[in-house]
């Protein structure tokens, strides 16, 4: 199994784990998309995050956030127009538990070998420690959890 790797630099993952606690208000799932660039089938460099809600109304609830058709109209329209290209998305769950739900799955925005979903807990709220956020890489045949020794080893903060 390959792993791929996802390069961010900390200032774009303060600003997304920001974004995603405050629009989930404590209250409501929230979801985010990390665009840039795929260096080689195995490498992404990050460059920009958007939030669901920047694109459609996310329809969320405490237990579910969606980017509605018309949203992934609109962002493969953006990712065309500024050529990037989609390296991962990030969403809350309520509570700790940081896996991918069968509803999770059923709404990949990608379902590319090497593709990231990252799961924070307590909707994004603070302390927002590596540990116990859910590190997910798309493979050929499903998803896999990463480790905490994998996810050093993939998962690069600049």
């Amino acid at each position: 199994m390959e792993i791929s790797h996802l390069q961010i630099p900390r200032i774009l993952w303060d600003q997304t784990l920001s974004l995603l606690r405050d629009r989930s208000n404590g209250r409501r799932e929230s979801g985010a998309i990390v665009l840039g660039k795929r260096n080689s089938t195995s490498q992404r460099v990050a460059s920009k995050v958007m939030g669901y809600h920047e694109l459609c109304d996310d329809r969320a609830t405490e237990v579910f956030v969606e980017l509605s058709e018309a949203g992934k109209l609109k962002l493969y329209s953006q990712l065309e127009r500024e050529h990037l290209q989609l390296v991962a998305m990030v969403h809350t769950h309520p509570e700790s538990w940081v896996g991918l739900s069968p509803i999770d799955q059923a709404n990949q925005l990608s379902s590319r070998v090497g593709f990231w979903s990252i799961v924070l807990p307590h909707f994004g709220r603070e302390p927002w420690d590596l540990d116990f956020i859910g590190f997910h890489i798309r493979q050929n045949r499903g998803w896999h959890q990463l480790s905490q020794e994998e996810r050093l080893l993939a998962f690069h903060l600049e």
